[in-house]
């Protein structure tokens, strides 16, 4: 019973912050801002960049292979660069290749990782930043979304388990980061992006998850790190405690190199390339739901003030496609995010949701111990510093 009690007082206070009595912090400087783009081509985006340039917001726009040497791209990199506006690299594979950055893509990111590379310096397209999105492959992912929603949780148990390749996680481990050293040497700076159920488990000291779901993440060299950490279908209360806990995190393990990804912005159920990944996934309009997204720049507001509040300043932003859809508008969304302020102390504790939190990530790491088990090759420390980012 004592060891029961002293995990409930633990999660409890792992949720408060005692930094400050007070709410708001004195105005200082603004956030980093950065916003995804992920649908809309690349000549339907120029028009904004004036707006991002505004706002000092950088541009984290989707590039596949068949991007490289497209005429549009080019002049989009170069009229982003002759306004201010950072452009950097999102790589995206097709759908039926996995998608995302992972135990099964190393060979293909790397390619179009260095073709990217080698093009954009030809090109002179001044294109710094390059991004790896680690997320489960939406062939793994559906099928885990499956067994969660159907309430199968043998299955998802099995699927876990079946996925778990101690080797191959070293490897890929070993090959992202050689990948990253080759990109060094080309000019070339890598953000990794992945989920915030990552950081609830490193906060166990359990990195086997990462395993289990192909996508090696904490133990890759990245230059600088961004957290998935959307509303969904989360209150507006909830959804703010959940950011200023997961910027806790991030930035107790990765210092000034962590981001927030914050949103959606504006209503993501209507464009029309979410429908057909609803679709791809199975999971039609279930999935759907999940994307109902932010409708209020208040709301915003609030919630990068809880990521400041947390220790993180870089506020990435998803996604330029909802944004300029919305009723709000991309200004108004850039303008509360830019002018919110570090939220503090007692007047963001939110003591009973994040009780609730780190409740549900100490349940969460004790189920994946019991069902699918922690593996000892699998386990690689804390992650590693790089860098005047890691301070």
């Amino acid at each position: 019973m004592f060891y029961v009690g002293l995990a409930v007082v633990l999660a409890f206070f792992g949720g408060v912050s005692f930094a400050s009595p007070f709410g708001e912090a004195p105005p200082g400087q603004p956030p980093q801002l950065a916003i995804w783009c992920e649908f809309l081509p690349y000549a339907e985006v120029e028009p904004w960049l004036p707006t991002l340039a505004r706002y000092n917001c950088a541009l984290l726009l989707h590039v596949g292979r068949e991007d490289i040497g497209r005429p549009d791209l080019v002049r989009l990199c170069r009229t982003a660069r002759e306004q201010g506006v950072e452009v950097q690299a999102w790589f995206l594979l097709p759908y039926e290749e996995h998608l995302y950055v992972g135990e099964a893509t190393v060979e293909q990111i790397r390619t179009l990782a260095l073709d990217f590379a080698a093009w954009s310096r030809s090109e002179q397209l001044g294109v710094e930043w390059v991004i790896f999105d680690c997320e489960p492959s939406p062939l793994l992912g559906g099928k885990l979304f499956d067994a969660v929603r159907r309430g199968r949780i043998w299955k998802l148990r099995n699927l876990l388990r079946g996925a778990k390749d101690a080797a191959l996680f070293r490897h890929s481990i070993d090959c992202l980061n050689t990948l990253i050293e080759d990109l060094h040497e080309q000019g070339m700076k890598v953000m990794g992006s992945g989920n915030r159920i990552f950081l609830d488990f490193l906060d166990r000291n359990n990195t086997t998850i990462q395993d289990a779901l192909n996508a090696p993440f904490t133990m890759i060299h990245w230059d600088r790190v961004s957290f998935i950490t959307y509303r969904y279908g989360a209150p507006h209360g909830v959804y703010v405690a959940m950011l200023r806990r997961y910027a806790r995190l991030a930035h107790r393990y990765f210092g000034r190199r962590a981001a927030l990804d914050v949103g959606l912005l504006g209503d993501h159920r209507q464009i029309p390339e979410q429908a057909r990944r609803a679709e791809l996934f199975g999971a039609g309009r279930f999935f759907l739901n999940f994307l109902s997204g932010m409708r209020s720049v208040f709301e915003l507001q609030e919630a990068a003030g809880a990521a400041r509040g947390g220790g993180v300043d870089r506020i990435h932003l998803y996604s330029l496609d909802g944004a300029v859809e919305s009723v709000a508008g991309l200004e108004y969304w850039l303008h509360a995010a830019r002018d919110s302020r570090p939220t503090r102390g007692w007047y963001s504790a939110s003591p009973v949701v994040s009780f609730r939190l780190g409740l549900f990530s100490l349940m969460l790491d004790g189920l994946f111990r019991s069902c699918i088990g922690r593996a000892a090759e699998s386990e690689m420390g804390l992650p590693p510093p790089v860098g005047e980012e890691g301070q």
